[in-house]
């Protein structure tokens, strides 16, 4: 089942205050208030932030309202029910109940609350779906004006602001949230005011406008001071308290005043989540207060009132705010020297996140990286953390299992950047079938694992014999930069740019470890990369004589725990071959593809699907007949940074992956007996693009293959289909492995002096299982 099946939770007055919170409860009651005494008993409960008695109130005060025909406050109650359940983080839950609000305020015959209704649900889809909001907010906006309603109107500019920041116009967010709060101050209406310019100072903010960002926020601060006291003042006051902190880090000379200005704000917010006995609120007070002192190095007061904000969740479900905490102790006390107890405090943060990772990421899937930043450094400093343990340790046993401890908390990291990625459970279930990597290795073959951290990059090294660890003083943000560089250079196939970062690359990756490689006599690297290093050929690096792939053959896999090493028979492969010669849906045609189809046959035998033939019901159909070990594809694909815009090209239409599991990977028959080898020969992924990297490195996962063989960019059509004739060919031989058959395809097309460059023959990726 895929995420979006669950229902995701988002945290919208709560949870990445920072980031995602802009969109807060951005719907403005304009509608005349009902006297439905139940409506008020749950406005009076939500105020004081028992929120979970609120949603069931206000949605039982719905269907009374409904049954009794009282159309209209069966559609207020819904929608108050709405921003209850946004509250608790029951994102999808919100949507629906707003959904229905809008069918029944379409079925009152009044405008207002139509448009009310439309709002609403526009602000809510602002996150999940961008697209979908923007003529919902349009359609409301149009019957504000035409009614006159200056304070829906407003609420509706505010919203527009929202909509255009997460698509990072800044310019034309700003003039929404300009226009937004000229309305509010004409209404004198302190709580739209309050909102608009909490909005836009953190639209300033990112933009590095820090001054006007400034502005904005004393601006906002009074306003919202001047509230009746309520679950929402609280969570605003946090808010802008959290966003002056921040800004404080940019503007030195107003640096003390600002942190001032937070520290006062959280103690405000605490203060009234206490007057309202809202002890979520007080939670997240108490937490980010933690935090400020955390930043000033006051760690017992900072310990104290993070112990403060999760004693306060007793009795709660909130692991949303749960682990934030439980990291926050966990940083404590290894600042603090207890490491053995932030060890457990980290591994409880970790299995808290994972209670409700899923609907955290759907919550975000407008910005990955957004989710990235703020739970990606949990799972790195566990690593950090285990790793400096494992150095002071002096037993041999000790040092081997932190070394594993530490990649596992990587790889946790990783599992869960895939899930994200995919948005569907292809993860867990390929998980189910992989054996031990240890367990697998061959003598012969050496695991590296780079861990790219903020000061330096560490290399993990697993063999037959176990985990060494080899640390690099090249920070994340230099590696990256020189990846960057070599990715582009890699391409200009007139040039040798690309030598120097190439070298660079292998002194920083590959050198540190050469003597161990020797003595062990490797001949095969299985790379396991990290962030920007899924988007170059490893192959291409050079120790200054000769490229990489001249010593080793070389596989990649995005998870050690997904991988599946079995070794492929040559006696058993049975291939399914398509592909496209002729020029399709504005791609250019690939005339060499014939010839590689004809020649792969005659090897192999196996069914082919060319041109007309290959359309997805054909190649779905032939699939569902017959259970082939290798899937051969010699059309245009793509990889982009959205899953969603990744596809395979076929005659008529495009292979989704989606698709690709559907139809090769994870159906009933296919678990005891998956695909061994996926080949797309004319792939090409976004450079930069970590993401898009991800999606090919994971490509064997997600169609339910042990292993695929795939390219970086496209190359020209001739050399693809040398190279991957070669490759089968090669393939075949006798204690062949597909990393050691694609290694000789490659050095073939190297030797050609046509083609020396690496552009022809690097982009080529052996991914998963390498056997």
């Amino acid at each position: 089942m895929g995420y979006r099946n669950r229902r995701p939770l988002v945290f919208l007055s709560a949870l990445l205050i920072s980031l995602v919170s802009m969109i807060g409860n951005t719907a403005v009651v304009t509608t005349p208030p009902s006297h439905s005494s139940a409506l008020q008993q749950a406005e009076s409960i939500y105020r004081h932030g028992d929120l979970e008695t609120a949603l069931q109130t206000w949605t039982d005060a719905a269907a009374e309202a409904q049954a009794q025909g009282n159309i209209s406050d069966a559609s207020q109650a819904l929608a108050h029910a709405a921003a209850a359940a946004q509250g608790l983080g029951q994102y999808q839950v919100a949507i629906e109940h707003l959904q229905q609000a809008r069918k029944l305020a379409e079925q009152a015959d009044d405008p207002t609350l139509h448009a009310d209704m439309t709002h609403r649900l526009g602000a809510a889809l602002l996150l999940p779906d961008t697209d979908s909001a923007e003529p919902l907010l349009a359609e409301a906006l149009l019957i504000a004006r035409s009614r006159k309603d200056t304070a829906l109107e407003a609420a509706i500019a505010d919203s527009l602001g929202n909509l255009e920041q997460l698509r990072s116009n800044t310019e034309a967010a700003g003039k929404h949230f300009t226009h937004a709060m000229t309305l509010a101050e004409r209404l004198e209406n302190s709580a739209l005011q309050a909102r608009i310019a909490t909005n836009a100072g953190q639209l300033n903010l990112q933009a590095g406008k820090h001054a006007t960002a400034g502005a904005w926020l004393a601006r906002a601060r009074p306003a919202a001071a001047g509230l009746p006291d309520s679950h929402d003042k609280a969570y605003l006051i946090i808010r802008i308290a959290r966003l002056q902190q921040q800004l404080a880090k940019h503007l030195p000379t107003e640096s003390s005043a600002l942190i001032r200005a937070a520290y006062d704000g959280l103690q405000q917010a605490e203060q009234v989540a206490g007057r309202v006995e809202d002890t979520r609120a007080q939670s997240w007070a108490w937490g980010y207060l933690g935090e400020l002192y955390e930043s000033q190095g006051r760690i017992e007061d900072a310990m104290q009132l993070t112990r403060q904000a999760i004693y306060a969740l007793q009795g709660l479900h909130a692991p949303e705010l749960l682990f934030r905490w439980e990291w926050q102790q966990g940083r404590l006390l290894k600042a603090g020297g207890n490491t053995g107890k932030a060890i457990d405090a980290y591994r409880s943060a970790i299995k808290t996140l994972h209670g409700v990772r899923a609907e955290l990421a759907a919550s975000l899937e407008h910005s990955r990286e957004s989710y990235h930043r703020l739970v990606g450094p949990l799972y790195l400093e566990y690593a950090d953390l285990l790793l400096q343990v494992g150095e002071a340790a002096t037993d041999p046993a000790e040092v081997q299992r932190r070394l594993v401890e530490a990649r596992d908390a990587v790889e946790l990291l990783k599992t869960v950047e895939l899930q994200d990625y995919f948005q569907d459970d292809c993860v867990s279930l390929a998980r189910s079938r992989v054996q031990g990597l240890e367990q697998t290795l061959s003598p012969h073959t050496a695991v590296i694992y780079p861990i790219l951290f903020p000061d330096r990059t560490e290399l993990l090294v697993s063999t037959s014999e176990g985990l060494s660890r080899h640390t690099v003083n090249v920070t994340a943000a230099d590696m990256t930069a020189e990846v960057r560089d070599f990715r582009r250079k890699l391409e200009k196939r007139t040039t040798r740019q690309y030598m120097r970062p190439a070298r660079r690359l292998y002194d920083w990756l590959i050198r540190p470890l050469e003597q161990e490689l020797t003595r062990r006599d490797i001949d095969t690297l299985v790379i396991v990369p990290d962030a920007a290093l899924r988007t170059i050929p490893m192959a291409a690096l050079h120790d200054g004589k000769q490229y990489l792939v001249s010593k080793y053959a070389l596989a990649s896999t995005p998870s050690l725990e997904l991988t599946d090493p079995r070794p492929i028979r040559a006696q058993n492969i049975d291939l399914l071959l398509n592909g496209l010669t002729e020029a399709v849906q504005g791609f250019p045609a690939l005339p060499n593809v014939a010839a590689e189809l004809e020649t792969l046959e005659s090897m192999y035998g196996g069914r082919v699907l060319e041109n007309a033939e290959f359309k997805s019901s054909n190649f779905q159909g032939a699939l569902a007949d017959h259970s082939y070990s290798v899937v051969h594809i010699a059309s245009h694909g793509k990889f982009e940074g959205r899953v969603s815009d990744s596809f395979i090209l076929t005659y008529n239409d495009r292979l989704t992956m989606d698709d690709l599991e559907q139809y090769i990977g994870l159906s009933q028959v296919r678990v005891d007996q998956p695909v061994e080898l996926l080949t797309l020969s004319a792939c090409q992924t976004a450079a930069g693009d970590d993401w898009a990297g991800l999606g090919l490195a994971s490509i064997a996962i997600k169609a339910g293959a042990r292993s695929a063989l795939a390219t970086l960019w496209y190359v020209n059509d001739q050399v693809t289909s040398d190279l991957v004739t070669t490759f089968y060919r090669n393939l075949g031989k006798p204690d062949a492995t597909k990393a050691s058959a694609l290694q000789q395809a490659q050095l073939e097309i190297l030797a050609d002096l046509r083609y020396r460059h690496p552009a022809y023959w690097a982009p080529y990726l052996l991914i998963g299982n390498w056997l």
